[in-house]
């Protein structure tokens, strides 16, 4: 009897890199970019999550796509905002925020910056110096 699933293709050494390196490619199934920038973010904002889950916070993921707030999070009894920034990368600097600093209603909300690192997948919450 013929089985009806058809045998998985190998994969080669593109298929199978992370989806934060790959190169600017379209998925068949829905015709999305992969590295699409806000795509890219929404990982961010996923490793984000589980970064802060491990450091012991209750977290609260934004329903929507806008906002000065990505995630809001409670420890011991506080709580606190946080808007997730990708690092991005150019030759002289390596890796680095392209904007720095908080909008002026996220100082007044207290909103924390964490920043992502694509490469290394590291987080890193963003010391605020007078924005």
């Amino acid at each position: 009897m013929r089985s009806l699933k058809q045998p998985l293709k190998r994969q080669n050494k593109r298929t199978t890199s992370n989806v934060l390196s790959t190169l600017n490619t379209k998925s068949e199934v829905v015709g999305q970019t992969l590295t699409d920038t806000n795509r890219i973010g929404d990982i961010a904002e996923h490793y984000a999550i589980t970064w802060l889950w491990d450091e012991g916070f209750e977290v609260f993921h934004n329903a929507g796509c806008t906002g000065a707030v990505d995630i809001v999070a409670i420890k011991d009894n506080e709580v606190y905002l946080f808007d997730v920034k990708m690092l991005t990368y150019s030759k002289p600097r390596g890796y680095h925020l392209i904007k720095k600093g908080r909008t002026p209603k996220q100082i007044e909300m207290g909103v924390q910056l964490l920043s992502f690192n694509p490469q290394t997948r590291e987080l890193r919450m963003i010391k605020h110096r007078g924005d």
